[in-house]
């Protein structure tokens, strides 16, 4: 069997692609892949008094006229994680900006959920289940030409592996009338799975000329796309040092480099969501280095408002959209500055969105090769990123980085494919 393409901690990978180039309003029609939630189904959106405004609040109380809200309020349309039992039976924890936790918090639903106090649209109970789909990113499947299946003896197979159960989100034990239950390991099952794919079925006399031009070309049919490599590796958070991971991708064409952060001991725990948590981990800034060559010369810098808009415009290059004005994405500039921690939906903080990514562009300005990135594999050339920080992540930090290079994929007349990176 020949191995197409592999590619590691994927959920990351699909979140962090998701919410850099997917508009808001798509992420919040899909939400059941991200482990978001809608704004409607917010705690925080449902204020107790009869006919209140619904907008999330950041300090000062919720008044008790109906239709007075006298805290600061933030926008209506920030993405937040699915929030914890806690949070939706009591509303986020305002106690530490309000010195009034029992004013500040708010009513349970009513009716048939009171008991637990969750809405039933938001949370599944023990035992239920729910329908997903989730398109595969892939060079293999996401390219725009005729893959032929009738050249192919076998054929294709996908192949997913599972990740750690605790990584899909918060499981919390549901009890009558209780305000919290008790955390506790996910356990789920997949069962059903299908995979819907478009099929185009042509005649004989396609498939004979199609024959006749991989006789000229050689016996080859090339398809050419766009694959990623993913590398990880640990630093400490907690000293304003430098760090050094490397990334050892032995491929012809690099064409951008992309990074997510996320404290290690968050990872895989009950108590708090990781596969679309990307943290800011204490980074001032940052450069890459291939063989003896830096990239860019001068580090971009991370820090403050300059900071945050240069990192912004080498994630834009490095996606190919800076001059693309109808591009968009889902996060903004209040989810790439939320340094809260841990994202356990008990607090605002904990409740926002934290999409911070960096990411650089290594393609040359010549479009006329097919493979115009960076080659690392002909001189065996190192790469490493090098990472300058604050020591402001508190902790042990995982940093997960994806190499996007050019995939040339064979199909052979004997039924074989291969492909070449």
């Amino acid at each position: 069997m020949v191995v197409i393409e592999d590619i590691n901690e994927y959920s990351r990978l699909y979140a962090m692609l998701t919410l850099a180039q997917c508009p808001k309003d798509y992420v919040k029609n899909n939400l059941a892949t991200l482990g978001l939630y809608k704004q409607h189904t917010s705690s925080l959106m449902m204020n107790a008094a009869a006919g209140a405004v619904d907008i999330p609040t950041t300090g000062g109380n919720m008044g008790a006229t109906a239709g007075v809200i006298d805290r600061v309020t933030q926008s209506v349309d920030e993405l937040h994680y699915s929030m914890s039992a806690d949070a939706i039976v009591n509303g986020v924890d305002g106690s530490a900006v309000n010195g009034n936790l029992a004013a500040n918090r708010l009513a349970p639903a009513a009716g048939a959920v009171a008991a637990g106090g969750v809405q039933s649209f938001n949370r599944l109970a023990s035992g239920a289940s729910r329908k997903m789909c989730i398109p595969l990113v892939s060079g293999w499947l996401n390219m725009d030409k005729y893959i032929p299946l009738i050249m192919m003896n076998a054929g294709f197979t996908i192949e997913l592996t599972l990740c750690d159960a605790n990584r899909i989100g918060i499981t919390q034990i549901e009890t009558g009338g209780a305000a919290q239950g008790a955390l506790g390991d996910s356990l789920w099952t997949i069962s059903n799975v299908r995979y819907v794919a478009h099929l185009i079925d042509l005649d004989r006399a396609f498939y004979d000329r199609l024959r006749m031009v991989m006789d000229d070309a050689g016996g080859v049919l090339q398809l050419a796309g766009q694959t990623y490599r993913h590398f990880s590796g640990l630093f400490d958070g907690n000293a304003a040092t430098q760090n050094t991971i490397a990334l050892p991708a032995r491929v012809k064409s690099v064409k951008s480099i992309f990074g997510t952060f996320i404290r290690s001991n968050q990872m895989g725990v009950n108590a708090n969501y990781d596969s679309s948590v990307f943290q800011r981990a204490g980074i001032t800034s940052f450069r890459f280095e291939i063989g003896s060559v830096r990239y860019p010369q001068t580090d971009i810098t991370c820090s403050g408002n300059d900071g945050q808009a240069q990192r912004e415009a080498e994630l834009d290059k490095a996606f190919g959209k800076i001059g693309d004005y109808q591009h968009q994405k889902a996060y903004s500039s209040k989810h790439t500055t939320n340094d809260a921690g841990v994202r356990d939906g008990q607090t605002q903080k904990g409740a926002c969105l934290s999409s911070y990514f960096i990411g650089y562009d290594f393609e040359a300005f010549n479009r006329v090769m097919l493979e115009q990135g960076i080659d690392t594999a002909s001189r065996s050339l190192p790469i490493n990123v090098i990472i300058n920080t604050d020591g402001a992540a508190g902790g042990q930090v995982r940093a997960d980085f994806y190499v996007l290079c050019d995939a040339v994929f064979f199909v052979n007349l004997d039924g074989t494919a291969s492909v070449s990176v």
